[in-house]
């Protein structure tokens, strides 16, 4: 099972401006997107080479941009927020790592293209994750602090996207992952 998470990134720096000494007062909440990464990839033996994170960034000065890393090709071993965070500064600046692409893609265009059936709404409103059957090669959808815009919402809406619930509290979004990770790892136990 591959497991797929998108982060709408409203704030995102769209350029290699952003410093690595200050993640979350240079702008843009680069802090939360490194952290994310960090959550999707790193494990206690390694990096995870069974996930994808799609990162659309919608921060100036050149919106949008989406940066995506394929954790079965990404052959940098991670050390924090601030390893995540020069692999998107070097992705931003034309120097991607093996396994990282960059795309000039909305977050429409991304959600559009996605194969349908599997896509699930990370939304405080949606059904408990838990009561949900968990379909093949699972992609999940989240936002950052500000959570999906209504234009995103709609979008996803179109196209079917289940709304899912991790439970009764609002968690950070890279919370988030570690909780659907620790939940999609059980679920291959049990297989």
């Amino acid at each position: 099972m591959v497991r797929t998470f998108i982060l709408k990134s409203s704030e995102g720096r769209t350029a290699p401006d952003f410093s690595l000494k200050s993640l979350a007062g240079s702008g843009g909440r680069m802090d939360l997107i490194a952290r994310c990464i960090v959550a999707t990839f790193l494990t206690p033996r390694g990096m995870r080479k069974d996930a994808i994170l799609s990162i659309v960034l919608e921060g100036p000065p050149n919106p949008p941009i989406t940066v995506t890393i394929y954790g079965r090709e990404f052959d940098r071993r991670l050390v924090g927020e601030v390893g995540a965070a020069e692999v998107l500064r070097e992705a931003l600046a034309g120097r991607p790592s093996k396994g990282v692409r960059v795309e000039r893609k909305s977050f429409e265009r991304l959600i559009r293209e996605l194969p349908r059936g599997s896509l699930y709404y990370l939304h405080e409103e949606g059904e408990d994750l838990e009561k949900v059957e968990i379909g093949e090669d699972p992609i999940f959808v989240l936002g950052d602090q500000k959570g999906i815009d209504e234009k995103g919402e709609k979008v996803l809406d179109e196209v079917g996207a289940k709304r899912v619930s991790l439970g009764p509290f609002s968690y950070l979004a890279s919370q988030c992952i570690v909780i659907i990770n620790n939940e999609l790892d059980q679920l291959s136990i049990g297989e």
